[in-house]
């Protein structure tokens, strides 16, 4: 799929190919983008995105995995923690990524970061994990696919009607529905 890269120097250009994936898509189709495309847009050789990636595909999975691993940066805040807060900042850093979220939508790829919050949450890193007991491994995976699919939904269909609602209020629905 990607590699992970061993420089920052290498970790920077690994996501500006990233990002360059994502502005194409913003014209023109996913399906449509091959990786000759891509390199060309980027200036490099087609050997030089095989050193970060093995196909389009791990390329757009690299894209979104280091988008859930900023919210992570994002995320930390000063002062107490509250369901309602961590809820606020989950909702606003989404908001950030409307472009992201624009060129998956177009593409008919929103159910693939859905998957892939899930599969990034599983590993125990994400939000919904923190705050959970000391229950069985199986049922916090339960607790976790449930809190994780629910969330993700919202934010695509929170996008897909033009973010009307403030973050207070979608932050507010979340917290009750957890």
């Amino acid at each position: 799929m990607y590699k992970m890269c061993k420089t920052e120097q290498s970790a920077q250009r690994q996501r500006q190919l990233e990002q360059g994936l994502l502005e194409m898509m913003a014209v023109k189709r996913y399906d449509e983008i091959s990786i000759s495309d891509l390199c060309d847009r980027m200036g490099i050789p087609r050997k030089s995105f095989y050193r970060y990636f093995s196909s389009k595909e791990g390329a757009l999975h690299a894209l979104l995995d280091h988008t859930l691993m900023q919210f992570e940066d994002f995320s930390v805040a000063s002062g107490p923690r509250t369901l309602h807060r961590d809820m606020s900042q989950f909702f606003q850093f989404w908001l950030e990524q409307r472009p992201l979220l624009d060129a998956l939508e177009k593409n008919g790829l929103s159910g693939l970061l859905i998957e892939r919050s899930l599969a990034y949450a599983i590993t125990g890193t994400a939000l919904p994990r923190r705050f959970l007991s000391d229950d069985a491994p199986s049922v916090q995976t339960q607790v976790v696919t449930f809190a994780v699919c629910g969330l993700m939904s919202m934010v695509v269909s929170w996008h897909s009607t033009g973010f009307r609602a403030p973050v207070s209020q979608m932050a507010e629905t979340a917290v009750r529905l957890l």
